[in-house]
């Protein structure tokens, strides 16, 4: 037993003087680097390695991933540049009009102005309900609009209904807007209503407005035809010839005044013109006809050119009373 207490104490005492040792080295123990070592550094450069490739092999598959990223990325900023820029656009017109997207519907007057076109559309196609309730439209949304006025009294007129179509154009003389067009109307009506003194004042009114429209002298000349007095028809029916001299329409007027009056030589000279500017053979036939029989009667008439000039100076110069407008009715 002495000797297992001896070995004992030996084992003591060596472990007693590692731990003296260790206590003493214990500080350059602790800042010893393993990588002196040469297996561990050894084992560290394939860690290194092994990370490296991982990462090349993680930024080679995270690649189209980037890509895609920056391509988003850039389409983004485009789309919110664009928005951006559309957004300042929007903000500009707003500060510049009295109320927001007022330029994206259409104004009175490009909505008047389309009505007005539609309406004189359907009445070339003879539509007059749908023709009068655009122009009613019109005074809808422009109560003192003259022209849907005139449109609606010439539809009234079309349809021969007097008493509307007089009320409309007498509301435009009493809107002091009246036209050459307006004076023809209410001449018209008053033919219609057998007032022939009013309706040449009209006529009258309406040459003067439009003294260098033919169709407007040629309409005082047939007012005069049916009035029966040639003699003021004559010199007025000239003056259209004048204006449009091509025309056979105003020659054949003026053909019609010739053999009418009786005046055979006025007559040959217009009817030969007529032929030269028409090709309707049957009003050749009976216009022939009617001159010949001048020609052969024994004491033909005569439109002189005094004659002529006097009464086309008494129309014209007519009196300033005689001009002045009427309130038909």
């Amino acid at each position: 037993m002495i000797p297992s207490l001896i070995f004992f104490a030996l084992a003591l005492g060596c472990l007693g003087w590692a731990g003296m040792l260790l206590a003493r080295r214990w500080t350059e123990l602790r800042l010893l680097d393993p990588l002196t070592i040469k297996e561990e550094q050894q084992r560290s450069k394939r860690e290194d390695m092994i990370r490296k490739r991982f990462e090349r092999m993680r930024d080679e598959r995270s690649k189209p991933l980037r890509r895609f990223a920056r391509a988003l990325k850039r389409q983004t900023e485009s789309i919110y540049d664009e928005a951006s820029r559309r957004l300042r656009s929007i903000e500009g017109a707003y500060s510049s009009t009295k109320t927001p997207f007022s330029s994206l519907t259409p104004t009175t007057h490009e909505r008047i102005k389309t009505q007005l076109t539609e309406a004189r559309a359907l009445m070339r196609d003879l539509k007059w309900a749908d023709a009068e309730k655009r122009f009613l439209d019109v005074l809808a949304l422009d109560p003192h609009h003259v022209e849907a006025y005139k449109g609606l009294g010439q539809i009234y007129l079309k349809q021969k209904f007097y008493p509307q179509a007089q009320e409309t154009f007498s509301f435009i003389l009493k809107m002091k807007r009246a036209d050459d067009a307006t004076y023809a109307a209410l001449a018209d009506i008053e033919e219609a209503a057998g007032r022939m003194h009013e309706a040449e004042i009209y006529r009258l009114n309406a040459v003067e407005l439009g003294a260098k429209q033919a169709h407007r002298h040629a309409e005082l000349a047939q007012h005069y035809i049916d009035a029966g007095d040639m003699v003021k028809a004559w010199p007025v029916a000239k003056r259209a010839i004048e204006l449009e001299p091509n025309s056979a329409k105003y020659v054949e007027l003026a053909l019609d005044i010739a053999t009418r009056s009786g005046d055979a030589t006025e007559s040959r000279f217009y009817y030969q013109k007529f032929r030269l500017l028409s090709d309707d053979r049957s009003r050749f036939q009976y216009w022939r006809e009617k001159v010949e029989a001048l020609e052969q009667a024994p004491r033909p008439a005569s439109l002189s050119e005094p004659i002529v000039a006097s009464e086309a100076k008494e129309v014209v110069s007519a009196p300033a009373k005689k001009r002045r407008t009427k309130k038909v009715g």
